[in-house]
């Protein structure tokens, strides 16, 4: 009774969840505007091109969660530099929302030798200024070596 009603009064195209119409998860216009100004600061052009075609979920994480990640996994062992908030498999990187990106990740274990730790995180976003709130990781543990 709901979706008729609401295709009956032309909701359908506002996109609420209540008529059964899928709500697009994407970046706020705060977030947007942060990610198109990095992005238009990448002096190559082939280069920006090749990241503006990447998919919002990894612009979102990378223009806008990665730099709260780093003191995070800093404090739990990681290099600084030596981390990635995805992974080999399919969805490593999901945007809930505005205020929600989430994935798998891994990072270096500084010190010596090679040890690459595996992780969770949820990066949880302010979309009226496009700013991490707060950044949550969860150890899943040792990353296997690939082929």
């Amino acid at each position: 009774m709901m979706r008729g009603l609401c295709a009956g009064l032309g909701l359908m195209t506002m996109l609420h969840p209540a008529c059964g119409a899928a709500v697009v998860a994407g970046p706020s216009v705060a977030e947007k505007r942060i990610i198109d100004r990095q992005i238009s600061r990448i002096a190559d052009p082939a280069t920006r091109r090749a990241v503006q075609a990447q998919d919002v979920a990894w612009q979102m994480t990378t223009f806008l969660c990665q730099n709260a990640a780093r003191g995070v996994l800093v404090r739990m062992g990681s290099q600084p530099h030596r981390f990635f908030l995805q992974d080999a498999g399919p969805g490593s990187q999901v945007v809930a929302s505005a205020a929600l990106v989430s994935g798998r990740g891994q990072f270096l274990r500084a010190g010596g030798g090679i040890e690459w730790v595996g992780f969770a995180w949820a990066c949880h976003l302010d979309p009226a200024t496009g700013h991490v709130a707060h950044f949550d990781v969860s150890p899943t543990g040792p990353v296997q070596a690939g082929p």
